[in-house]
């Protein structure tokens, strides 16, 4: 029994270290958005990323102009799909992705939702 709790403790404990990463890259999270525990433990796999994922009904024009008004960089607009954006937080390596539909890297499925990374590169390797 003490063993279940404490291992859930530390998951709790990372979750919320990672869900944090947001605040500590100095990017707001989208108001209202969840964070997504799965996406983002695909995303920190690559040891070159710190950041996390989360999720949003809102539609990707709604999320990518709140990301403007923060007053991070557009680097770019558009895909295939035309439904991509992608900022730059000046003098960083932090960058926020938004996309809307999207690949769920694990289940294969197209999400309907917006997704949004909040992430930089770091030299981890």
């Amino acid at each position: 029994m003490t063993k279940k709790i404490t291992a859930a403790a530390l998951v709790c404990l990372l979750s919320l270290s990672v869900a944090g990463a947001a605040e500590r890259l100095g990017v707001a999270v989208y108001p209202g958005a969840t964070y997504d525990p799965v996406t983002t433990e695909l995303l920190v796999m690559d040891p070159s990323i710190e950041g996390a994922a989360y999720r949003t009904s809102d539609d990707i024009g709604k999320v990518a102009a709140f990301y403007q008004k923060q007053g991070l960089v557009l680097l770019k607009v558009g895909s295939p799909s035309k439904e991509y954006a992608r900022f730059g937080k000046a003098k960083s390596r932090v960058n926020v992705v938004v996309q809307q539909p999207w690949k769920d890297r694990k289940s294969k499925a197209m999400m309907q939702d917006t997704l949004i990374l909040i992430m930089e590169e770091t030299e981890k390797f």
